[in-house]
């Protein structure tokens, strides 16, 4: 079997203009008694190769959020920035892995072919796209599974082809909206440390929603915490844990306590004042 050749990647917070810019971002819906606020004037940026994740109470708005950044929902104000140019839809460079893997992938396709999908819409020539795949699948552990229905993998398998084909249109950013939220807590494990392998190798930038306060410290450079909705950015912490990271090790450290109690607290905060607020009217 081919090996996969990739240049190593040094993560870190970066320097250079920001892979992307969020300004003043704000998200409503129509109902029948007005406008909706989801998300209002968000304003955070992710510079080249970091990996940064976004948390915030139940409800805050994060998949919205997420969706608006992807280019999948249209905003209401502000904007968002890909490489300094305006991002009005979805675009070359960016790709999404959400949480329900069950409905992401056609159950009717193999695994290869389910990769492959997202580069023949490209137009990509047959031996590219088949080397494409090929790599994509090694890189999550699946060269084995090429030519199994999604139906015949775990749930765990099936994330990792979320992920390959995502990884398969060698995207600048990879945005992920709960990715593990399906899975079992070994699972979950499994699959943090392997994504945390292929962002190493491939260099790629990583937005993250997480609901999980461990898991966001765990695998970030960085953690952005929303306020329960309408979600504003309430801190934006980064997190100096050593890399490479360990399940037991990294979670023993103090640092790692810290950090997960100082994001914890930010949530709960978040949760009561808006609970003191509903109770006032």
């Amino acid at each position: 079997m081919k090996s996969v050749t990739i240049q190593p990647h040094q993560p870190g917070p970066g320097t250079d203009t920001p892979v992307l810019a969020v300004q003043e971002l704000g998200k409503s819906y129509p109902s029948r008694k007005g406008d909706v606020l989801a998300v209002r004037s968000i304003d955070f940026a992710v510079h080249a190769g970091q990996f940064v994740s976004v948390v915030g109470p139940s409800g805050c708005g994060k998949t919205t959020l997420m969706m608006c950044i992807a280019g999948l929902l249209p905003i209401t104000t502000g904007s968002v920035m890909f490489r300094g140019d305006r991002m009005s839809g979805p675009r070359d460079g960016v790709a999404v892995v959400f949480q329900d893997y069950s409905r992401s992938l056609f159950p009717w396709l193999t695994v290869e072919k389910n990769v492959a999908l997202p580069l023949r819409d490209r137009g990509l020539p047959r031996t590219e796209i088949r080397d494409r795949v090929r790599e994509s699948l090694e890189m999550v552990g699946l060269a084995h599974a090429a030519a199994l229905h999604p139906w015949q993998l775990s749930g765990g398998m099936q994330q990792r082809v979320a992920i390959a084909r995502g990884l398969a249109v060698r995207p600048e950013m990879l945005i992920m909206d709960e990715p593990f939220a399906s899975v079992d807590a070994q699972t979950r494990a499994s699959l943090e440390d392997l994504l945390l392998k292929v962002w190493a190798e491939t260099g790629t930038t990583v937005l993250f929603v997480t609901h999980d306060i461990d898991e966001a410290v765990y695998l970030s450079d960085r953690v952005v915490v929303l306020s329960q909705g309408p979600s504003v950015v309430v801190e934006d912490l980064p997190v100096e844990l050593e890399r490479p990271r360990d399940q037991i090790a990294t979670k023993q450290t103090a640092l790692f306590g810290e950090l997960r109690e100082n994001v914890y607290s930010l949530v709960m905060a978040s949760q009561r004042r808006t609970s003191l607020s509903g109770d006032a009217h």
